[in-house]
């Protein structure tokens, strides 16, 4: 992680980009027509409206260069964590408790993932200029790896994190809610018949609509910025 960011950081665009326009604009207010969308991308830039104009752009970057370090560092640690019983031959030669990779090369898978998606040319041109797509695969990488961390030590905090940042992650990428079904079977595998202990399922919904709730958070300003316009509803 630490090794990517410097990476990104020497390459990084120090100004607008033509992918980066039409997110810059909005968040610096060059783009005066209402943010409807990307609630949690709203937020995390909110701190960007302090700083002055010509320095907007390059914070932007900077910001965008560290959720990218940070989807690599997710990445790693999920790799890491994979299970390596898939076959008879791993089965035989892996005895770690959790099937997890234990020998002396354990370092290279890990390694190589993070290189090969942070060094793909289009990675690389989202981690070094605002486009807002990085907050979107940062939420993704650490969903994966929520579920992969209850996998080894079984703790429903890693569950209860996963249910409020995936609902989060649906008000800032409507495209997330198409990946329901897959997250859906994946912690229903992993937590077996438990899944349908009552207390788990409503407290993991009750996290979910919790972080749906932010939906609410840009219709909220803008029907208190333009009273005489459409209501929270129409927006």
């Amino acid at each position: 992680g630490v090794v990517t960011l410097v990476i990104f950081l020497l390459t990084m665009s120090h100004s607008i980009t033509t992918s980066s326009l039409p997110v810059v604009s909005k968040v610096t207010g060059w783009d005066w027509s209402p943010r409807g969308q990307a609630p949690v991308f709203y937020i995390i830039t909110l701190p960007i409206n302090f700083l002055s104009s010509a320095s907007q752009p390059f914070a932007m970057n900077v910001l965008t260069v560290f959720l990218a370090a940070l989807a690599l560092f997710n990445l790693a640690k999920s790799v890491s964590l994979l299970p390596h019983d898939r076959t008879r031959d791993q089965r035989i030669r892996e005895q770690n408790d959790f099937s997890l990779l234990s020998s002396p090369i354990a370092w290279i898978p890990p390694l190589f993932a993070a290189l090969v998606c942070g060094l793909q040319l289009s990675f690389w041109e989202h981690a070094t200029s605002a486009t807002g797509e990085m907050i979107d695969l940062l939420m993704f990488a650490y969903l994966i790896r929520c579920l992969l961390e209850y996998r080894i030590g079984e703790n429903e905090k890693w569950l209860s994190r996963f249910a409020l940042v995936y609902g989060l992650s649906i008000t800032n990428n409507w495209a997330m809610i198409a990946y329901f079904p897959l997250f859906l079977g994946a912690v229903v595998w992993i937590k077996g018949i438990s899944f349908f202990q009552g207390r788990f399922l409503l407290k993991t919904t009750l996290l979910g609509i919790l972080g749906l709730s932010l939906y609410l958070l840009l219709p909220l300003l803008l029907a208190s910025q333009y009273p005489d316009s459409g209501g929270i509803w129409d927006y």
